[in-house]
């Protein structure tokens, strides 16, 4: 009886200790997987700011005209908000940065010769002062923010990457 007991209590520490291993090998996996869709949101995020990069700074400088804003009141006052993005596969056509604020968020594909992944993206601009804090009104700074969150119903990022870069008339 005692040697069953014993041998069963034996059992039990060992199922406990392999289940102990296995949880920690499991977070460890699980790190590897959410650092690697870190790596890949970043990607998008950076390829996301880069069309953005190559629009106008602003409706007002559309068609780069030949005389430069010296007055950031002649920039337009406040961003429309959601668009639906041509360059993200969307119907309207986004020509200037803040064309871009709050912008309908779009599914971009991250290709790898093994699958692919899809993440939702969503944009903010806001103006930024001299001193890099949000202004209410225009300057000549637009603080772009994007935000990149891999789709599904489960995702294994706990929240979206944020990606943000300030582009200047000047």
């Amino acid at each position: 009886m005692q040697q069953t007991l014993l041998a069963l209590l034996a059992l039990m520490m060992a199922t406990f200790f392999n289940f102990n291993q296995m949880k920690t090998e499991l977070q460890k996996q699980r790190q590897v997987v959410r650092s690697e869709m870190e790596q890949m949101a970043l990607g998008v995020g950076m390829q996301t700011m880069e069309v953005i990069r190559a629009r106008a700074f602003d409706e007002a400088t559309i068609g780069g005209t030949e005389d430069r804003i010296t007055d950031p009141t002649e920039f337009r006052g406040s961003f429309g908000g959601g668009m639906d993005c041509q360059a993200f596969g969307g119907s309207q056509t986004c020509d200037s940065v803040g064309d871009f604020h709050d912008m309908t968020p779009s599914t971009e594909t991250f290709k790898t010769p093994e699958f692919d992944m899809e993440f939702t993206v969503e944009v903010e601009v806001r103006y930024l002062d001299s001193s890099m804090n949000v202004a209410s009104g225009p300057t000549f700074r637009k603080e772009v923010v994007v935000y990149v969150q891999d789709a599904g119903d489960d995702p294994f990022l706990a929240e979206p990457i944020r990606f943000s870069e300030v582009l200047s008339y000047y």
